[in-house]
Formats: C-alpha cells, structure tokens, sequence
C-alpha cells in the first residue's frame, strides 16, 4: 500500500472520530464555541509536539501565511456550524451533507484547474443534487411525522 492510501485512511478515521465526538459533545449539552475553541487549542498543542518530534522548521512560505487567515475562519465556521446542526438533526444527515459539499471543490478545480472529468467523476457529480435533494426530502419528512 502507498503512502498515500495511508494518509487517506487516516484522514477518514480522525475525521470519522471528529463526528462522533461533536455528537458526544452535543449529548452532554456542551456549548459548540467552547468546544471549538479546546479542539482549535488542542490542535496547536498537537501540532507544536509534532513539529518539535520532526526537528521541522516553524516558518512557512509567504502565501501559507496569507492563506492561513481564511483558512482558520472557514474551518471555525465550518465546524461550529456543523456542531450547532447536529442539536436539530441526526449525526448520519450533518456528515453525509458535510461530505456532499466536496462537490464544490471539486467542480472549481475542473473550471479554474481544467481537471480531466471521465465517466465516473461526472457521474458522481451529477448525484450530488440528487442526494442533497432525497436528503431535504428525508428531513421534511421526518419533521411532518412528529407533527
């Protein structure tokens, strides 16, 4: 197996455990910002281990700097407004529709980075609507049968 598979794998499982904690978060009736804040806090701490362990270099290129701003903000909203969802939802709806959005990255790189699209990916795409929309439905749904 590649290295690759490795970190992907890894990044399915942390951020498989990052949904399930935000729901555990959520059923102990704790505040997201509070939670946000320790996650974001917990993080550096994380992160100043590593690079230390690593001997790595604490300076980055000029445009990680101008990146990091935005980058932090979307995250932070990101997550706030996924923990905040899951107090009127279910787990299995916020993550799918979380996991829905990597269509728009993925259609901004076909436009501005001209990616290749086969078969397969534009078949994949296109589903996005559909899900989002039997997603919607399933909630409307839901909500009309505890009326």
């Amino acid at each position: 197996m590649n290295e690759g598979y490795l970190y992907t794998l890894l990044g399915l499982l942390a951020f498989s455990a990052l949904g399930i904690f935000h729901k555990l978060a959520d059923t102990l009736k704790c505040r997201p910002s509070p939670v946000n804040a320790l996650m974001y806090g917990w993080s550096l701490v994380f992160v100043i281990i590593t690079i230390t362990m690593r001997g790595g270099e604490w300076h980055g290129p000029a445009g990680a700097w101008s990146l990091a701003l935005p980058f932090g903000v979307s995250a932070s909203i990101a997550i706030l407004s996924f923990q905040a969802g899951i107090r009127y939802g279910d787990i299995a709806t916020s993550w799918l529709a979380i996991n829905l959005s990597s269509g728009l990255p993925t259609l901004a790189s076909i436009l501005i980075y001209h990616e290749p699209v086969g078969l397969k990916r534009a078949i994949a795409l296109s589903l996005i609507p559909v899900s989002m929309a039997l997603l919607w439905k399933d909630k409307r749904d839901a909500e009309r049968r505890h009326e």
